[in-house]
Order: C-alpha cells, then sequence, then structure tokens
C-alpha cells in the first residue's frame, strides 16, 4: 500500500488531492440533489429509463411457460384496455369485459408476469415527455425481434431512422406554418403498423419546438387489432390527441375506434375530427 500524503484524503483504496479552497455546506449543489430537483421539476424522467434491449432479455428470461408470441400480443391488448378505460367510458363495459377474457386465459404468476412487462414497457413509452426522453419505435422493434410480423399481411415494419427521415423531408420548417394562430395541424396514418411513421413525425415536430399535444391531430388505422394496440399504446403514453381505427383501410369497413386521453380531455377543442363516416361493426 502507497504511502497516504498529509495533504490527501483517502477513500478506500482510491487516493484524492485535498482541494486548497474551503467547500461550505450549499456552496455547491450535489449531482444527485440536481437531478432529484430537475425530476421535480419535470425536465428530466425520475426513474431510469429501460431500453427495448432489456424489455427483450426480461421477456425472454420470464416467458419460458407461455407462448411468446401470444403473451405479448395480450401484454399490448391488455395495456391499451386498461388505459382506453380510464378515459373512454362509452366503451368501458365491452373493453372491460375483453380484458377480463385475456387475463382469466393464465395463471396467476402468467398473469404477474403481464403486469411485469407491461410496467416496464409504460416506463419506456411515457419517458418520451421528459427531456431526456427520446422518441422511438420501441414496440415495433419488440414485435419485429420476437418474430412477430405477418410475411402474408405484409408486416415488415419500417426503420424509425428511416421514418423520422421521411418525416424531416415532408414536414420541415412547414410545420410552424402551419399551426400559426393556434391553428392544428393534422396527419393520416392509414396503415399504422405500430406508429413508426406518426412517431417519426413527432421526432420532428418536436424538435422544431411544436406543442404536439395542443397542435396537432393524428388520424391512424390499421387491418391488425395488435397494431392498432400498439399505436394507441405509443401515442396515448406520448401525450398525443389521436384516434386509432381497426379498420380496412380499403373498404373503410371499421370493426373498432380507440381515442387516447389527450383526445378526449381535449374534445372540445378536436371533437370536430371524432366523426366517423363508416358503419361500424362489433367485432
Amino acid at each position: 500500500m502507497k504511502h497516504i500524503n498529509p495533504n490527501q484524503l483517502s477513500i478506500f483504496d482510491i487516493v484524492l488531492e485535498k482541494p486548497n479552497e474551503t467547500i461550505t455546506p450549499g456552496s455547491i449543489t450535489e449531482p444527485a440533489a440536481e437531478k432529484k430537483e430537475q425530476a421535480k421539476n419535470g425536465t428530466i424522467c425520475p426513474y431510469p429509463i429501460p431500453t427495448v434491449n432489456e424489455i427483450i432479455k426480461f421477456i425472454d428470461r420470464t416467458s419460458y411457460s407461455v407462448d411468446k408470441s401470444k403473451l405479448l400480443s395480450d401484454v399490448f391488448a391488455c395495456g391499451a384496455l386498461a388505459i382506453s378505460n380510464l378515459v373512454d367510458l362509452t366503451q368501458y363495459d365491452e373493453r372491460e369485459e375483453q380484458h377480463k377474457q385475456i387475463i382469466n386465459s393464465y395463471k396467476p404468476k402468467e398473469r404477474e408476469l403481464i403486469v411485469e412487462i407491461f410496467s416496464k414497457i409504460f416506463a419506456l413509452l411515457s419517458s418520451v415527455v421528459y427531456d431526456n426522453g427520446c422518441f422511438g419505435d420501441y414496440l415495433g422493434e419488440i414485435f419485429m425481434r420476437n418474430n412477430m410480423g405477418t410475411s402474408k399481411k405484409g408486416q415488415f415494419f419500417t426503420p424509425y431512422h428511416i421514418a423520422e427521415m421521411m418525416a424531416r423531408m415532408a414536414i420541415g420548417e412547414k410545420a410552424n406554418d402551419e399551426i400559426k394562430d393556434d391553428k392544428i395541424l393534422t396527419i393520416s396514418d392509414p396503415c399504422c403498423g405500430s406508429g413508426v411513421m406518426s412517431l417519426g413525425a413527432l421526432d420532428v415536430l418536436k424538435k422544431h419546438g411544436i406543442n404536439y399535444t395542443r397542435n396537432c391531430f393524428f388520424d391512424c388505422s390499421d387491418i391488425d387489432l395488435r397494431c392498432v394496440h400498439m399505436t394507441y399504446l405509443q401515442l396515448a403514453l406520448a401525450g398525443v390527441p389521436a384516434i386509432i381505427k381497426h379498420q380496412n383501410t380499403l373498404t373503410l369497413e371499421t370493426w373498432s375506434v380507440w381515442k387516447t386521453p389527450a383526445f378526449i380531455f381535449q374534445y372540445h377543442r378536436f371533437h370536430k375530427y371524432d366523426i366517423n363516416t363508416t358503419k361500424e361493426k362489433t367485432a
């Protein structure tokens, strides 16, 4: 062991020079305290943000006793149903029954697994509203990396960086002109998949300083209910006013309509977009 100089402070096996100036309490901000203050002010996410890799590893480690594709589909469904039932009371009874049917098909331990997986997904998706959060097609990546895509339906999701590039080319600086005088910018995604194109557009809008929670409305649809659930979760937890339809875009046959919390909470502002010109049919 090295000899400790009187002018040094020893912390276990780490030797540090003693500072020359006297530091009084309160003269510096502790990093932990600073982070806590930032989290309190809503500038940074107050919890460790999970990554897609961490979520996938957790799923691989814990889902050995169930069909992984079905499990994830049910996680997306239960999450979407739970959020919808908090705000869309007009469809509460039907969707609560759907939620019960899914949950009751699993054993108690498997139900706990659904809750754990969704809690991680919830934490990741809702982190985008913080300064240290960033947009990404997180559910689309989980979907494809778990081989849940159906080639017969052409389910090969667009990589996120491509969607973001397309949004930059399509939107650019024009977006600020579109929302002058507090107007609403509308974006349509008629074959939304996991919502990647909408997420790419949100990324660009946010970088242009546009308050998408007030000045944007998204109209999305897809023929695959799993995609509807994914898009709904990703937009709902990002605070986006949107309507996502389980719909055949070509025939306009519609089976269900999903309205995000941001849309319902601001219904007085967005109600003119709540027009269903198609005949709904119960799935």
